[in-house]
């Protein structure tokens, strides 16, 4: 069974052994990030503990086809606030967001899958 709910800009999966973040609109450049984000995270950590430690922790980018600053600034939110779960895995990574993240040297920060080869 999948729980789903909103916080801030991400839409949160929580499966029986995964927890997955989706940009809720990923179209959306120009996210707003509430300042309450971290903490709406933690909380949510939080009061979930149990059902997520040990899972697969997952920041899907399907639909993604380029990323702005503040949805990197996002992602790394989720980082900082999952750390003592577990590390995050990327899923569904576009070869623009692949690019930029190595650009910025952000992907040292998240395991990013193989790119595909052709």
């Amino acid at each position: 069974m999948v729980e789903t709910c909103e916080i801030g800009p991400l839409q949160v999966e929580m499966e029986s052994s995964q927890l997955r973040f989706r940009f809720a609109a990923p179209d959306a450049m120009t996210l707003e990030i509430p300042m309450s984000l971290e903490e709406e995270l933690s909380s949510y950590l939080a009061e979930h503990e149990e059902r997520i430690a040990g899972s697969r922790l997952v920041i899907d980018l399907q639909d993604l086809p380029a990323i702005s600053s503040r949805q990197l600034g996002i992602m790394l939110t989720i980082r900082k606030v999952c750390q003592p779960v577990g590390p995050i895995e990327l899923e569904a990574v576009s070869e623009g967001v692949r690019y930029l993240l190595n650009l910025t040297k952000m992907a040292q920060y998240f395991n990013l899958p193989e790119a595909a080869s052709d």
